[in-house]
């Protein structure tokens, strides 16, 4: 037993009276975790390795040992009030950080940066609301997938991008970058993971095979050459896929349609592309719609109507619409969002207030923000 383990009682004892200690405990089970963490992909690995090779997994009984003691010490961390909320700013070349999650009211802060080095800069920029514990999954342009730990992601209480580092263990190559990451629990994973590209390809895969490709470096395949993924989610298969493109289309489809090998889930007119998805399940009230053009609007989920297949043809939300990215809003629950702006404004926006449409005739969007939005997470 370690001295941690042994002096763990009296620790957290006087953690709710010494600052200085609660900061030693968070500092010294960070330390552990990102060793167990460290050691867990290690055999994780070996084990995908082993598997290529058509060996026996022999260091699986230590890895589950690992994944124990990990979640043991996340529950720890979190019954100590020692973990937090929150939202992750990661950039297409791998860059990131941790803010601390800003308080639900309706208000606008700043993402400071350098006057030399704008965030406008750093686009496509991806935000994802997690906490400090959790795992960041990403898809790379060069059809990768990467585990991050959260622990790896420096914190910035000042809201400051020069606080940014490059994200250890990306391992990008010199033209690869980011292209959708997904915020999840790792000791209590999605059963799959549905990735959407940016010409409308649409396929679920295991979290088995995520973590396979993620450990072995091996990447997926998409039919068309120049295609790129856009979208990440946790697949569900009793529910809808709703896809929104950049020019303000959509349709929408049941995911049980969508074959183990995938398929084209929207045909998109020729100057259009995927921007965004959500996966629309039965306690779904509505769709949360965020605009690049700095408007919003909230329509119900019943009046957007699901085609039997996939592939169906896109059509308009409303107007002068520029799609950015879509939520579900589940019933009788208000919903925060996270907005960023190309000028570094961080606005928190709230459903509250804003009125449902029952169909896509009938939306009126609110404009939010006159900076166009690069980025938004639901918080």
């Amino acid at each position: 037993m370690s001295l941690l383990e042994r002096d763990l009682p009296w620790l957290l004892a006087e953690a709710h009276n010494d600052p200085d200690v609660a900061q030693q405990i968070v500092e010294t089970l960070a330390g552990r975790i990102q060793e167990l963490q460290r050691q867990t992909d290690e055999l994780r690995a070996e084990n995908t390795l082993l598997k290529r090779t058509g060996g026996q997994q022999a260091s699986t009984e230590q890895l589950n040992r690992l994944k124990t003691t990990l979640h043991d010490l996340h529950q720890l961390v979190t019954r100590a009030g020692l973990n937090r909320d929150v939202v992750t700013v990661l950039d297409f070349s791998g860059m990131g950080l941790h803010l601390p999650t800003p308080a639900p009211m309706e208000q606008t802060l700043r993402l400071l940066s350098a006057p030399d080095d704008p965030i406008s800069m750093h686009k496509p920029l991806y935000l994802a609301h997690e906490s400090w514990l959790h795992t960041l999954l990403a898809i790379t342009s060069g059809l990768r997938m990467l585990l991050v730990n959260g622990l790896a992601v420096p914190i910035s209480e000042h809201l400051d991008w020069r606080d940014a580092h490059t994200i250890s263990g990306l391992g990008l190559s010199r033209a690869e970058r980011v292209e959708a990451v997904l915020p999840l629990d790792e000791l209590h994973p999605p059963h799959d993971v549905l990735i959407v590209s940016r010409q409308g390809w649409v396929r679920s895969i295991s979290w088995s095979h995520v973590e396979m490709l993620a450990y072995s470096g091996q990447s997926i395949t998409l039919p068309n050459a120049g295609d790129s993924p856009v979208w990440l989610g946790e697949s569900d298969t009793d529910a809808d896929l709703l896809i929104l493109t950049r020019n303000g289309r959509w349709t929408r489809f049941p995911m049980n349609v969508v074959p183990a090998r995938g398929c084209a889930g929207i045909t998109l007119d020729s100057n259009d592309d995927v921007v965004s998805a959500v996966v629309v399940n039965k306690t779904t009230a509505a769709v949360w719609f965020i605009g690049a053009d700095g408007t919003t609007f909230v329509l119900s989920a019943m009046g957007l109507e699901a085609h039997k297949k996939a592939a169906g043809k896109a059509v308009p939300l409303t107007r002068r619409f520029v799609g950015l990215t879509c939520y579900r809003v589940q019933s009788h629950k208000a919903r925060m969002a996270l907005l960023l702006s190309n000028e570094g404004d961080l606005h928190v926006l709230s459903t509250h207030g804003l009125p449902i449409a029952a169909k896509p005739s009938e939306v009126q969007p609110l404009k939010v923000s006159n900076e166009r939005l690069i980025a938004a997470t639901p918080i």
